[in-house]
C-alpha cells in the first residue's frame, strides 16, 4: 500500500522564531501549513471548544491539512472524582475517575463537525491516563466511547503497562480490530512503566498514528498533572533511526500515517519530524536503487 504520510507538531502557536514579524495569530496556522501537513489540538484536551472556533482553523488551513484533535480529557477519563487527589495505588480505574455522561461526547461531536465537513480533521487522539489499565470494563469503554462517536476517526493511546502484556495483547489489538479504532504507537521516555518496545500494528486500513513524546524521564511524572504538556527534548539521528523502519511497516497497511512530535522547544520538534520525513524518503530511495537499506 501506497501510504499518505503526514508530519507534523503538538500545536502551531507557540514556534520559536518561525513566524514573519507582527504575524498576526489568524496568520499562523498558514504560516505552519507551508512546512507540515498535520497538527496536534492540545487545547481541546482542556475544554469542548466552540464550533466556531474550529470553523476559523477549517477556514485558515488548506484543503490537504489535518487536525488531529485531542480529546477533552472528560471523555477520557482524566477527570478524577471529587476530593480524589491521593495515590491512584492498586485501585480500578472506575473508582478514580468520573464516568462522563452522554451528553459532553454529543457536545464534543458538534464541536468537530466544521473541521469534518471540511474533510480536515484527521482523527480524534483518545489519549487516556495512566490509570486506565486493560481489562474487560475497560474493553467495554472503548466500545461506549466508539459507540457515542460514531462518525469520527478515533485513535487511543494507552498509558498504563497491562495493555501490551501478554495476557492482554491480542485482546487489545482483537478490541480496537473490532471498533475499527486505531492504535497509537507512542514513544515514551526510557525506565517509565509505558517505555519498552512499542507494538506496531495496525488496527484500521485507514488510519495509524505515531506519536513520540521525547525521552525525558525525570519530567515525564509531570503529565499527571497536565496530560498534554509537551515535555523539553530534542530527538537524535540516532532516537529517531528505529522509527524509521516503524513508520515505513505501518504505511504498508495503513491508507494514512500521522506522525507527531510533541516535544519542546517546538521549532526542534518541527526540525525532528522533518529529519524523520527525510530519513524514511531516504531509505525508501535506497531500497528501490539497491534492493536493501545500507
Amino acid at each position: 500500500m501506497s501510504a499518505t504520510r503526514r508530519f507534523g507538531i503538538r500545536g502551531w502557536q507557540r514556534l520559536e522564531d518561525f513566524y514573519p514579524p507582527r504575524v498576526k495569530p489568524a496568520e499562523m496556522l498558514g504560516h505552519y501549513a507551508a512546512v507540515a501537513d498535520v497538527v496536534e489540538t492540545p487545547n481541546t484536551f482542556n475544554g469542548i471548544p466552540k464550533p466556531e472556533r474550529l470553523a476559523e482553523w477549517a477556514e485558515q488551513a488548506p484543503d490537504d491539512f489535518r487536525f488531529d484533535v485531542i480529546a477533552f480529557g472528560g471523555l477520557t477519563l482524566h477527570q478524577r472524582r471529587p476530593g480524589d487527589t491521593g495515590p491512584i495505588g492498586r485501585r480500578s480505574w472506575k473508582e478514580v475517575s468520573v464516568i462522563p455522561p452522554d451528553v459532553l461526547f454529543d457536545d464534543f461531536a458538534q464541536a468537530l463537525a466544521p473541521l469534518a465537513e471540511a474533510g480536515k480533521l484527521g482523527c480524534v487522539v483518545l489519549q487516556f491516563p495512566s490509570w486506565f489499565g486493560a481489562g474487560d470494563e475497560a474493553r467495554d469503554y472503548l466500545g461506549h466511547v466508539s459507540g457515542l462517536l460514531p462518525e469520527l476517526p478515533l485513535a487511543a493511546e494507552f498509558r498504563h503497562p497491562s495493555w501490551d502484556v501478554p495476557s492482554q495483547h491480542d485482546a487489545t489489538l482483537e478490541c480496537l480490530i473490532d471498533l475499527e479504532m486505531a492504535l497509537v504507537v507512542a514513544d515514551f521516555p526510557p525506565d517509565r512503566p509505558e517505555a519498552g518496545p512499542p507494538t506496531v500494528a495496525v488496527t484500521t486500513d485507514r488510519l495509524s498514528v505515531v506519536r513520540l513524546h521525547g525521552r525525558d524521564s525525570d519530567s515525564w511524572p509531570r503529565t499527571e498533572a497536565n496530560p498534554v504538556e509537551s515535555m523539553a527534548h530534542t530527538y537524535s539521528d540516532a532516537e529517531l533511526a528505529p522509527w524509521v523502519a516503524r513508520v515505513r511497516e505501518l504505511s504498508e497497511e495503513a491508507a494514512e500515517v500521522h506522525v507527531l512530535v510533541g516535544t519542546t522547544p517546538y521549532a526542534e520538534a518541527l526540525d525532528a519530524a522533518d529529519r524523520l520525513k527525510t530519513a524514511i524518503a531516504e531509505a525508501e530511495e535506497a531500497e528501490a536503487r539497491w534492493g536493501y537499506v545500507p
